[in-house]
């Protein structure tokens, strides 16, 4: 019997062991969990890292006094480059350059885009300005530009803004993509467009870099245009050659043509309070005057665009809103 009891007491001690091990171990001799590593601690903020293809440009930049983490978050951004827009430019050029083709007769005075001066785009312009009365209003007031000619501007360029709605097209990306484009290598997929390339190796050479040098120009002025009116990227679409804005400014105009016009404190071009004072002051620097004779006029809308036929249109269409806000009375001409 004692015997028993031995081997009951001797197996309670052995089934024991292990948690009392477990209660009498000390919390000091427990394992301590892993901290987690600087990068993965709560809350902690990762400096933006810029791709290093965007390299180039983001040295420039500094050299020029663009530099920080404001710049580095704005090139980390950027997709990887396109060799598109300077592609296409090439291509434009080189056309003009090595496959002649006979130049159309010049417009005359009355040759317009086709399908824009209608009845119907008219009362999308008057509908523009009824709904952006003070805008218009205080841009005739300040450069003498009246609401028919800036709305009907605002239409050639964007359709009143529509167009913007589906551009791919982003100006930072287009821009710094054009500036990193300066040899035949770097628009491969575009040659094919330009038969005879192979002989004109030394035109490559020395066009593309200054085509180049004018779109890091232009880059580096969006970028200042965009560190100081905090505008992000993702607000940017553009032309094909980085053209912003519902009036279509290069980067570059900003700076010396751009007015906040809403008094906001920000000059931005998407907005009609904005495009509107600053197309109006373009063109007001540029010789446009409320007293101006209808060539003159002409004359200074080809300095927005170089195209008789382009400042034929906004006039003719802008004739066409007057008219139509203007409608003739009931029994005139009976």
């Amino acid at each position: 019997m004692r015997a028993v009891l031995a081997l009951l007491v001797v197996l309670a001690l052995v089934l024991c062991l292990p948690s009392c091990a477990a209660a009498d171990r000390s919390p000091s001799t427990q394992a301590a969990p892993a901290e987690p590593a600087p990068s993965q601690a709560r809350g902690a903020v990762q400096a933006p890292v810029v791709a290093a293809e965007w390299q180039p440009l983001r040295a420039a930049l500094a050299k020029d006094g663009l530099s920080g983490p404001r710049v580095d978050a704005l090139l980390a951004q950027l997709a990887p480059r396109t060799p598109d827009p300077m592609g296409r430019k090439m291509v434009e050029l080189y056309r003009k350059n090595f496959i002649p083709s006979p130049k159309p007769p010049r417009p005359g005075k009355d040759d317009v885009y086709r399908n824009v001066v209608t009845k119907a785009n008219a009362q999308l312009c008057l509908d523009y300005i009824a709904r952006h009365k003070a805008a218009f209003a205080r841009a005739e007031r300040a450069y003498g530009v009246p609401p028919s000619v800036a709305a009907s501007l605002l239409f050639v360029e964007t359709r009143l803004g529509r167009v913007l709605r589906d551009v791919p097209e982003n100006a930072l990306h287009t821009l710094a993509s054009m500036s990193q484009s300066t040899t035949m290598a770097s628009i491969e997929g575009w040659l094919g467009k330009m038969p005879g390339h192979e002989r004109h190796q030394d035109w490559f050479a020395r066009t593309m870099p200054k085509r180049a040098d004018w779109a890091y120009r232009e880059t580096r002025a969006l970028v200042r245009y965009m560190l100081d009116n905090n505008i992000t990227a993702d607000r940017l679409p553009g032309s094909i050659y980085g053209a912003i804005g519902l009036c279509q400014f290069m980067p570059s105009n900003i700076g010396a043509y751009g007015v906040d016009g809403s008094g906001d404190g920000v000059i931005d071009l998407y907005t009609a309070d904005d495009a509107v004072m600053s197309l109006s002051n373009y063109l007001h620097k540029h010789g446009w005057k409320a007293s101006s004779p209808r060539g003159d006029r002409h004359r200074v809308l080809m300095r927005y665009n170089k195209s008789v036929r382009y400042a034929n249109t906004i006039l003719a269409l802008a004739d066409l809103v007057e008219q139509t806000h203007k409608p003739a009375r009931k029994g005139a001409g009976r």
